[in-house]
């Protein structure tokens, strides 16, 4: 019974890598198409069914979607970072250059290379508003002197791309972190009006809680849930406290250091819900409670 190596069934993105600098993380799919174009050959006393077929001319495209925009933006853009009409008729297969797919896979040893790749200028880029910006770039093969339009190669550890990312954190110091952090921004203090971990028994106040992880596979970003909670003797004053709290969000580009000193980068502070319609009783006493549910992503 033959078998196959499952190794060779594969996941996973790659660093897209153009004229030596890096342009991104893939996403989702990218897609390399091989084309060719053919002539039948044909003959009467087969009533023009085709013989043979010559090909005439290949073409390869790659079509990819990656994270990190400025890089491949910069490639559309002239020295001022304007997008213009220059070089309308002109020839261009001289802007082309090397392109390189490395898996991030470090047991994958298997990379692909364009020798003569051309950036289209068909570029479509995404502005999301919950998630990284992504950049479309569609790329054509010229073959090189040796008449070479792709081909794979072994990747050396020093093609690898490292990113400088955030490690993964100690929840209870990053609990603690964005407990200080929204403490300071709001003017509160904590263990006296704002708790870390929720709401005390017997006490009124607000807290703050890391509820989950949202796991991912993006090497990229981290997701984490947060619920700010308030609980008071009326409603109108819960739900005063929990749009304060709302209109300062959503919140981009903020650092926020642990305990040990460590800073980390955040992206971005997202709402994703809010809730005023529960009653609980506290210490004998109906009390009102709501909240606000926090994604942060770094």
């Amino acid at each position: 019974m033959p078998s196959f190596d499952s190794r060779n069934f594969k996941i996973g993105p790659c660093a897209v890598m153009y004229k030596g600098n890096f342009i991104g993380e893939t996403k989702n799919s990218s897609v390399l198409n091989f084309r060719a174009t053919y002539r039948d050959t044909k003959c009467s006393y087969a009533y023009d069914q085709p013989l043979e077929k010559r090909i005439l001319s290949k073409k390869l495209t790659l079509s990819t979607e990656v994270l990190a925009i400025d890089n491949g933006l910069s490639l559309l853009f002239d020295e001022d970072d304007k997008f213009t009409l220059n070089g309308l008729g002109g020839k261009q297969s001289q802007n082309s250059g090397e392109l390189l797919l490395i898996p991030l896979n470090k047991l994958d040893n298997v990379g692909y290379r364009i020798p003569k790749a051309l950036l289209l200028q068909d570029v479509s880029c995404s502005f999301n508003e919950e998630e990284e910006h992504t950049l479309r770039l569609q790329f054509e093969a010229f073959f090189d002197e040796n008449k070479v339009m792709l081909e794979r190669f072994t990747v050396d550890e020093s093609q690898r791309v490292k990113f400088a990312t955030n490690n993964v954190v100690d929840p209870v110091w990053f609990e603690r972190a964005i407990t200080s952090w929204l403490a300071d921004k709001f003017g509160m203090t904590v263990d006296t009006d704002i708790f870390r971990g929720g709401i005390p028994v017997n006490a009124d106040g607000c807290g703050i809680a890391l509820t989950g992880k949202k796991e991912s596979n993006s090497s990229v970003s981290q997701r984490y849930e947060f619920c700010i909670s308030c609980l008071g003797d009326t409603r109108d004053s819960v739900m005063k406290k929990i749009h304060e709290f709302a209109t300062e969000f959503p919140v981009y580009g903020e650092t926020i250091t642990l305990e040990n000193g460590e800073p980390v980068y955040v992206k971005a502070i997202l709402q994703k819900s809010m809730d005023f319609i529960q009653q609980m009783g506290n210490d004998g006493k109906i009390k009102n409670y709501g909240e606000l549910i926090l994604e942060v992503i770094i």
